[in-house]
């Protein structure tokens, strides 16, 4: 059973909440989430994992490329979503800052505005790096500190 860190339960009601709904913002950075699929070039055949996936976006792009994909967050209600939107990709619950693969499982992973919202910043990190291959790829979106965006939130 996938688990979210007990610090983290909060997080995880608040961004669950959303539900299905929560698509409506990934809609709104869709040009941020094509930018970093470009980039990542994802290949047939490879396995890419997207971290704080939401309602499965990024992920949903990804698989199209005939990528192996699996997605993840901590709010149920919007993996959810996604696996009603998606059910030929694996969407599980988890925590970015413990994710549950073992070491080296992942030719690249993704995260869209998501993972830079963890409170153990360096847990997460360390998680990323883990789980990617050793000459895999990382393809993370993510606004400036003190930007404008941030402002906002």
């Amino acid at each position: 059973m996938t688990q979210v860190l007990s610090h983290n339960l909060k997080s995880a009601a608040t961004w669950g909440s959303g539900g299905a709904s929560y698509d409506i913002v990934s809609q709104s950075i869709a040009d941020a989430i094509d930018h970093v699929v470009n980039r990542v070039w994802p290949q047939s055949a490879e396995t890419i994992l997207d971290v704080a996936t939401g309602t499965g976006w990024t992920a949903r792009r990804l698989s199209s490329w005939g990528a192996k994909v699996t997605g993840v967050d901590i709010g149920e209600g919007v993996i959810g979503a996604a696996k009603r939107m998606a059910p030929e990709i694996d969407f599980k619950v988890g925590d970015a800052e413990a994710l549950e693969f073992p070491d080296q499982s992942f030719d690249c992973v993704t995260s869209t505005f998501g993972v830079m919202f963890v409170s153990r910043p360096e847990a997460a990190a360390a998680e990323l790096a883990r789980i990617t291959r050793k000459d895999g790829r990382l393809g993370l979106v993510t606004w400036l500190p003190g930007s404008a965006v941030e402002e906002i939130f």
